[in-house]
């Protein structure tokens, strides 16, 4: 890890947390012990990493960071139409606080969107749901995310999360892979808008496999599922396929305007633009060797 690397880094880290100076007309988006909570290290690594004090934090803890707060060193964000159209519904969404369901495919760029979105904004919490996670960790992480300490028991954490939000100016809450959630997990939707439809925005997402759950959920009568379906209005919306427009910015955000090359790579990601970058990064790597 070079020390300009770690200088991203701690910059991206005082965007979000200061130094622990107070300032007129500045508020961020943790203190340094909410932003040393998400990342699951200690206030004085955050303290020392942020103050240029890095003679004793290792490589490794480095990377962590790096990797817990999104910050991509080669890679370039374009403003494909999924991520444009995502970043303004979410915009609506918190303003209005308002609840919606996305369900469409893998790879459309729905997530690079919302941890976007997250990263450049005040009272959003962003959670990328995993397949292992039972009841206690999709709380735990939900704390995390809101820059909270995670301790206690299911009940008192629910408890403190649900106070927190209440708390929060237009805050949103966004639940990314939700159709990876294990029942008890995925029910806790409907008793967090139960307690917050009022004064927070949600925003359920995955992939076409989340609708299917709900649709079958409240079909047979699952508990929880009819009422789900009922505060997502019965709808899922619906995100755009990938064109070679999508495919032409990336290319070019990221260094490469040959027009036969981004051809090549478009109808090669079969509307995956995880294929994309691999492509893209591929190309260069080539072009090295050559």
């Amino acid at each position: 890890m070079t020390n300009q690397y770690k200088s991203i880094i701690a910059k991206e880290m005082f965007r979000l947390a200061g130094d622990g100076k107070k300032r007129k007309d500045v508020t961020f988006k943790y203190s340094q012990v909410g932003l040393s909570n998400k990342l699951g290290i200690s206030n004085a690594y955050v303290s020392n990493m942020i103050a240029g004090k890095w003679d004793n934090i290792s490589d490794a803890m480095w990377r962590k960071v790096q990797n817990i707060l999104n910050i991509d060193f080669d890679w370039n964000i374009a403003e494909t139409t999924n991520y444009v159209n995502v970043t303004e519904l979410l915009a609506k969404v918190q303003q209005k606080n308002l609840t919606v369901g996305i369900s469409y495919d893998a790879g459309v760029g729905k997530s690079q969107a919302y941890i976007d979105y997250d990263r450049l904004n005040h009272n959003v919490i962003y959670v990328e749901c995993k397949i292992y996670w039972k009841t206690k960790s999709y709380v735990k992480n939900l704390l995390n995310a809101a820059g909270l300490e995670a301790e206690g028991t299911t009940e008192q954490m629910i408890d403190t999360f649900i106070s927190h939000v209440m708390g929060l100016e237009n805050p949103i809450i966004i639940i990314d892979q939700m159709d990876k959630l294990k029942e008890g997990a995925f029910d806790l939707f409907m008793d967090m808008y139960n307690d917050l439809f009022r004064c927070c925005g949600f925003v359920v997402s995955g992939v076409p496999a989340l609708k299917k759950r709900i649709l079958r959920g409240a079909k047979n009568d699952k508990i929880g599922y009819r009422e789900a379906y009922s505060r997502l209005h019965k709808t899922f919306i619906e995100l755009s396929p990938i064109d070679q427009e999508d495919v032409e910015v990336i290319c070019k955000a990221n260094g490469i305007t040959d027009e036969e090359e981004i051809s090549l790579i478009f109808n090669q990601c079969d509307g995956d633009l995880r294929i994309v970058r691999k492509d893209v990064t591929k190309y260069f790597i080539l072009q090295e060797a050559v």
